[in-house]
């Protein structure tokens, strides 16, 4: 039979199958609901002599050679080799006459599924009869060539009126072989509605179905082998009955395989829009890296792809998979989920799990379960704190060196402290040189690395008419709390930058020379020699990057200026742009709003930094004193061509001086700032949360701060904000801290065990309490002038049930530069532990 051109509407779905062993079967009006009928007949193709009675080769252009071949379960199965192809397919179809091919009702669906190995990719292809006669219906779903058996499973569209039988079979439209084996035809049978309240999955532990588990497909794409089987190795514990379905792939050069809920009547399951929902599913794989947790959507216009909310590490033993999704969107009536293969290996899965996410009652407005609450502590700084670092031990380093005082740096009073939060004590630390603006960073080993700073002041008799910068550089020791001097960089620096590399070296530039003038020499700390690198061993853009330039290292080595910075307009052309400093070579990114408005802005990753996404907040003009703005702008570096795009407004009066804090329930705060330069207080603070793209307003912080303010996150989730120096050189020398909403939402989950070093790619074994449904790692911060380049989150894939959960850690080493990080564990309502130190290397 020659196809005629292909209907529309005809989706492709990779849907449950049904069926029984049987050669024959009755008529499918009685078939019982409790056990479901193959409406094929002979289909094993065991009976018939020449061909397979009740079936028929079919087909149009060049010719095949039919034949038998082994059967799949022993028996026969039927086969075709097409050579010299040129046009056309061949098929094996059920014979087109009342007693043979299969009798359908209009407005049903059934499950078809064939048996079948392959030289070549193949179409199910199906036909249908009216009054008319017989004509081509449509292919359904496209199939890999397979070596082994291979399942391949579709569900038909509702049977229109008029339709009394149908035919299917697989074509081979090209040079290669084909043999086929178990055919099945199962009718879908309407079940009750589930309600939105409690268990939606139906036969979430596998138990019903045949081949395939009732209300479950097989889905996927792309060029793998894929063969698929249903196993008794279940977790421990679970309902008599459960089934595990293994899922194993080969020859991986493309696609992915998974088992979801199929869309027949009352499987996947309603979801209402505005609404949550906790998912979980049991599974053990081989494959590296791992699976994802996938969801797909239903609307009006048909199944798509929705989102993967996590990445699973393989893991030998059973373990548990378990996310909320994210708030169903407003068209979407429901939804279907699955595990995600997408390498060589086995993934089994079973015990599947959806229940709608029912929230407390939201807290009075205010309440700290909203918006967290504001601490002025009793105790004072007792010095100007305009750099502030956290130690591996979880005290501070705070250094002012000069601290913006002419006096102070005339007579050589240089100071800095050692701040331990939880005793609120402070240790004085000698400070060999003037280290006010300076640039630092916590080095792999825990030091902290100081260099530049001041060479010289402005306004004393005799003195310059402007800052200069040195060339000094020590490394401050937490073991002995003191600095220690190492080679000075090639030039003199006066507000750079720091930013550690993938392989623990520190690039630096950007600042203010010894001539007082912007230096446009790029400097890299070799961390193995505790030495700055000759000039000629360090590729130079000659281009001036401004002072304290907000540059971020990527997931591919390149680094990304943000277009934040300190003091005046930003870079000529876009004010962003990508950086590869191995070639010194650089590409403007465009997007950037208001690029000359970007003094004294916060910049950051948003969410995990495997995401990719930057922002960038407020700013203003140092030079021109305009009032500050609060444009957002947000890039994604996993887009083809990322571009700055406008993000949500900052609540409230622009405002420059923007200190932001990645928080480990994975929001940012932003607190504090002012509207004009040094003066015009803003007392406003607000959370980003990335996963919805909003902000919320939250109380402000009861102390007005802006110039040499500083914001960083201590190991019990709490933050840490200090410092303002306005007009009148003043200093604020009060110490808030804000506890966010996360630490008024119940009982803490804790982490009982952890290792305290790993390695890239290693998997940590952890003890842990609580519903713990994510893992992190977090940079410690050091920060000043609204300026910490090095800051991150690193999302670590979780996999594990009660106690013990194993965390993996990422194998790329420019997501997560070696060194001290805190670890976090998050549970299922965003509520993180108090973090543990580990080191990676």
């Amino acid at each position: 039979m020659k196809k005629s051109p292909r209907l529309t509407g005809i989706i492709a779905a990779t849907l449950a199958l049904l069926c029984t062993a049987s050669y024959f079967s009755g008529d499918p009006m009685v078939a019982s609901a409790a056990e479901p009928v193959n409406l094929v007949k002979n289909p094993s193709l065991e009976l018939g002599t020449g061909q397979p009675t009740c079936f028929k080769p079919s087909g149009w252009g060049t010719p095949g050679k039919w034949s038998f071949a082994q059967g799949r379960n022993g028996g026969r199965s039927y086969g075709v080799t097409v050579t010299g192809y040129t046009q056309g397919d061949r098929k094996l179809l059920q014979t087109e006459s009342v007693d043979c091919a299969p009798k359908v009702a209009p407005g049903q669906t059934y499950e078809m599924g064939i048996w079948y190995k392959s030289t070549a990719p193949v179409s199910l292809t199906v036909f249908r009869h009216t009054a008319q006669g017989w004509s081509y219906w449509g292919d359904i779903e496209r199939q890999a060539a397979a070596v082994g058996w291979t399942l391949a499973a579709a569900t038909t569209p509702v049977i229109p009126e008029g339709t009394d039988q149908i035919a299917f079979g697989l074509s081979l439209s090209a040079n290669g072989t084909l043999v086929t084996d178990d055919y099945s035809l199962v009718q879908n049978v309407a079940g009750e509605p589930v309600p939105n309240t409690g268990q939606l999955i139906v036969n979430g532990n596998l138990a019903a179905g045949a081949q395939t588990p009732t209300c479950f497909s097989i889905g996927g794409w792309g060029n793998r082998q894929l063969a698929s089987s249903l196993s008794t190795d279940v977790p421990v514990n679970s309902p008599a009955g459960t089934r595990s379905q293994d899922l194993t792939i080969s020859a991986y050069v493309s696609g992915d395989a998974k088992l979801i809920q199929s869309e027949a009547a009352g499987c996947a399951p309603a979801v209402l829009p505005g609404s949550q929902y906790d998912l979980k599913v049991d599974y053990k794989t081989s494959a590296i890296p791992g699976a994802n947790l996938t969801v797909f959507a239903h609307t009006a216009t048909g199944w798509q792809y929705w989102t993967d909310l996590k990445t699973l590490p393989a893991s030998a033993a059973w373990t548990t998979a378990q996310a909320r999704t994210p708030v169903i969107p407003q068209g979407v009536d429901r939804i279907s989920f699955g595990l995600s293969l997408s390498a060589n290996g086995s993934l089994k899965t079973t015990n599947y799990s959806m229940v709608k996410y029912d929230p407390a009652p939201p807290p009075v407005a205010g309440a700290p379960e909203l918006v967290g609450s504001w601490d002025v502590l009793t105790t004072q700084l007792p010095i100007r704190a305009i750099h502030s670092t956290l130690l591996h031990d979880g005290r501070l380093l705070l250094i002012a060196g000069s601290g913006n005082d002419g006096a102070a740096f005339t007579a050589g009073s240089f100071k800095a402290v050692v701040w331990t939060p939880g005793t609120n004590t402070f240790k004085d630390v000698p400070v060999p040189y003037d280290m006010f603006c300076a640039g630092h960073v916590t080095l792999p080993d825990g030091k902290v690395l100081l260099a530049g700073g001041t060479e010289a002041f402005p306004g004393n008799t005799d003195g310059p008419t402007a800052f200069k910068g040195a060339k000094k550089s020590y490394y401050f020791d937490p073991a002995d709390n003191q600095f220690h001097q190492i080679g000075d960089m090639t030039g003199a620096h006066w507000y750079p930058s720091l930013t550690k590399l993938g392989n623990g070296d520190v690039w630096s530039a950007g600042g203010i020379d010894e001539q007082a003038q912007g230096t446009v020499l790029t400097e890299m700390f070799d961390t193995s020699a505790m030495d700055w690198l000759p000039q000629n061993q360090v590729p130079q853009t000659w281009s001036y990057w401004g002072t304290y330039p907000h540059m971020f290292l990527l997931d591919d080595g390149k680094m990304f200026y943000t277009g934040g910075h300190t003091f005046g307009n930003g870079l000529p052309g876009t004010g962003a742009r990508v950086y590869d400093w191995t070639t010194a070579q650089m590409w403007d990114v465009p997007g950037l709003r208001q690029k000359d408005m970007r003094d004294q802005a916060g910049s950051v990753f948003i969410g995990p930094a495997q995401d990719q996404k930057l922002m960038i907040v407020g700013g203003g003009n140092t030079d021109g004193n305009a009032p500050g703005i609060n444009l957002v702008d947000i890039i994604d570096f996993k887009q083809p061509s990322p571009a700055y795009v406008p993000g949500p407004d900052l609540p409230g009066p622009g405002k420059t001086y923007v200190n932001l804090v990645n928080l480990p329930d994975r929001t940012v705060l932003a607190a504090n700032g002012s509207q004009l330069n040094r003066a015009g207080n803003v007392q406003s603070a607000s959370v980003y949360n990335p996963a919805t793209n909003t902000w919320k307003e939250i109380g402000a912080d009861p102390v007005g701060r802006n110039y040499h303010s500083t914001s960083i996150l201590l190991p019990d989730g709490k933050v840490a904000i200090m410092g303002s120096n306005p007009l009148d050189n003043s200093f604020e020398l009060r110490i808030s801290v804000y506890s966010p909403p996360y630490l008024f939402k119940g009982t803490r989950p804790t982490i009982t065990a952890a290792p305290a070093a790993a390695t890239y790619g290693q998997s940590l074994q952890l003890g842990v309490t609580g519903n713990v449904s994510s893992a992190s790692l977090m940079s410690p911060m050091s920060a000043t002038h609204q300026t910490d380049t090095n800051t991150r989150l690193v999302d670590l894939p979780i996999s594990g049930t009660g106690g013990n959960r194993t965390a993996q850690v990422p194998n790329n080493p420019n997501l997560l530069p070696p060194g001290p990080y805190m670890l976090s564990v998050l549970d299922a309502d965003g509520v993180p532990s108090i973090a543990k130190w580990v080191w990676i290397s």
